[in-house]
């Protein structure tokens, strides 16, 4: 089967969350038996160690409904390179994403994400017209892709070319819909799918849900647990789309994620000072001495350490766990360390809480991709205060390094 996977993320090009791993994962895992591609930006912060070919050249991306009178287009090219049995291709455009120094968190993200998806289609009728590689199927990962349903489903340019393939949209988290926050809008106000997408630069565009469009109009929709495909029908986790969700239950399952055990395996880990295996547990130990000295803290074998790695949110419960971290260092003879990124609120707590415990908290505030293996090959437990956790990747590695995750009942 010929699977082409639209992406915001992708490992290791654009590594931000657990989705880039994901869809790498996945991509890679499949193209044992079947012919995957991956389509993603290319940011600017994409510097390549493999070699990039021009795939197509100027290609002119309409920013308009089919049809309409707005005639406006941006000019893109198309790269491509392989990594790991998956060949990926990258949607470069100056403005929307060479030079910008981040993948998210941009004013204008349902621009960029809507010329992603347009481009992409762009980009497959393209190679229709050099009979060249086409999809038996279109995956679609979160909110950012789901604008190519719509305008598959919707769009004349590209419905009478592409209207026969499967669309399976994945949604990681239904907590993110959109540039804005679908589920606080009243009733009344919230998009229903029913008119088209505007323009790109439409000052309405951005109240149009394309995840509400993407679960609507894919052929399927899957999570990333079956737990999570029940929470979502609920009040409490459906973000406001749990009426849709149990209209098109028929529609809907899990599948949970997964990772690929021959990356994260610390027998093999690069990154690891001393690799280990079940075979030769004690070894882990003097990864335990690494970790405390990467930190700061006192090398003391005897006591627990305990971690959290991941992104300082409030989604992720960091914020009971820096309401709890006070009792639990003035009352137990144990040590923390924490990674991550977010919030700057959560950034000043937790530096004061490492200045008012030296010897028993140590903090690094910014992205390191090597220092999460390091730490699950030396903690003895990983703290997951999570509200709502829709698969748990960052538990899933932590057990393969041999420390124990300590989760909130969700996901």
């Amino acid at each position: 089967m010929k699977i082409l996977m639209v992406t915001a993320e992708v490992a290791p090009f654009s590594k931000v969350g657990g989705l880039s791993q994901v869809v790498y994962f996945l991509a890679k895992s499949l193209a044992g038996g079947h012919e995957v591609r991956v389509f993603t930006p290319k940011y600017g912060i994409i510097k390549p160690k493999l070699p990039f070919r021009e795939e197509l050249h100027h290609i002119e991306v309409p920013t308009g409904y089919h049809g309409t009178k707005f005639a406006k287009s941006l000019t893109c090219n198309v790269l491509t390179t392989t990594f790991g049995r998956v060949k990926t291709y990258f949607l470069e455009n100056q403005e929307y994403y060479e030079l910008r120094s981040n993948v998210y968190d941009y004013s204008d993200d349902h621009i960029r994400f809507f010329l992603l998806s347009r481009g992409c289609l762009e980009w497959l009728i393209h190679q229709r017209e050099k009979n060249s590689w086409q999809p038996d199927i279109i995956h679609l990962h979160d909110w950012h892709t789901a604008y190519l349903a719509e305008d598959i489903r919707k769009n004349g340019r590209y419905r009478r070319t592409f209207y026969r393939i499967p669309i399976l949209l994945t949604v990681h988290n239904f907590h993110l819909q959109g540039k804005l926050n679908f589920q606080y809008l009243p009733e009344n106000e919230r998009d229903d799918g029913m008119i088209p997408f505007h323009h790109f630069f439409h000052e309405e565009l951005v109240k149009q849900n394309p995840l509400l469009r993407g679960v609507l109009l894919a052929d399927w929709v899957n999570t990333v647990s079956e737990t999570y495909t029940q929470e979502i029908l609920t009040r409490e986790y459906g973000e406001g789309l749990e009426g849709v969700l149990l209209k098109y239950r028929g529609k809907l399952s899990g599948i949970l994620n997964g990772i690929d055990v021959t990356e994260f395996n610390p027998r093999t880990d690069p990154v690891l000072e001393f690799n280990y295996s079940s075979y030769n547990p004690k070894i882990r130990k003097r990864n335990k001495a690494v970790l405390q000295k990467e930190f700061g803290l006192p090398v003391r074998p005897e006591i627990p350490v305990l971690a959290y790695a991941g992104r300082l949110s409030k989604q992720k419960g960091i914020g009971t766990l820096i309401e709890v971290l006070p009792h639990l260092l003035a009352e137990f003879d144990i040590q923390m360390v924490i990674l991550g990124s977010g919030d700057l609120s959560y950034h000043k707590d937790l530096q004061l809480l490492a200045e008012k415990y030296p010897k028993k908290i140590g903090v690094h505030l910014f992205p390191d991709f090597k220092l999460p293996r390091k730490i699950f090959a030396g903690a003895d437990l990983v703290v997951l205060p999570s509200i709502f956790e829709p698969g748990g990747i960052v538990a899933m590695e932590a057990m393969r390094y041999g420390a124990v995750p300590v989760v909130r009942k969700t996901g």
